[in-house]
């Protein structure tokens, strides 16, 4: 083989794995983007669910745990692309294979990576919706309870309580009315007729 075929192939070679590495760094920094907008998309859940998440505790502490977790190693995994593409461009001709035989790994543990925190984003809208409905399920039976109790105290307190005290009025009148206290006498009850003509 001559010397200009030889450095055609490893021009060749060098253009290719050149364009390898601009097609890695442009999956990376599309990967980059992607678990950053999934990382805005779950701060903004959380800022959504900040009422409900007061109330379901202990629960929602771990699945942020999970979640400061999942932030930590997609940060570290993003810091390690930067640092193997760094390294890859100072070292082109001598590691090609080794470097995309890494980026590939990295391609895939990035995707992992991302599976993981859509499926825990995925469990953390599914619990909330179930606290959800289980609050909403428990606001509704405490107002039928509440409803029902104030029925019974309706019929069993307030009704006899109105019905004595019927019974008590109509029993003054009656003994008014039998020992004629309050009554006034014939004379002056004329009286006070001619006074307001």
């Amino acid at each position: 083989m001559s010397q200009q075929t030889f450095n055609t192939v490893v021009a060749i070679a060098a253009v290719i794995v050149g364009l390898s590495f601009i097609v890695q760094a442009g999956a990376l920094i599309f990967i980059y983007g992607a678990v950053k907008k999934l990382n805005a998309v779950a701060s903004s859940l959380q800022a959504k669910a900040e009422p409900i998440l007061a109330k379901a505790g202990p629960m929602i502490d771990q699945v942020q745990g999970t979640i400061a977790t999942v932030k930590t190693s997609v940060e570290t995994i993003s810091e390690q692309a930067r640092e193997t593409f760094d390294k890859i461009t100072v070292e082109t001709r001598a590691v090609a294979a080794a470097v995309s035989a890494t980026s590939q790994e990295l391609n895939n543990l990035a995707r992992h990576q991302a599976e993981q925190i859509s499926a825990t984003l995925d469990y953390t809208t599914n619990t909330l919706q179930r606290q959800v409905g289980e609050l909403d399920a428990l606001m509704t039976r405490t107002q039928d309870r509440v409803e029902v109790t104030t029925i019974e105290i309706q019929t069993t307190v307030v009704q006899p309580i109105r019905e004595v005290a019927a019974l008590l009025a109509g029993l003054r009148k009656t003994l008014e009315l039998l020992f004629g206290r309050g009554r006034k006498p014939i004379d002056r009850a004329y009286q006070d007729e001619e006074m307001f003509i």
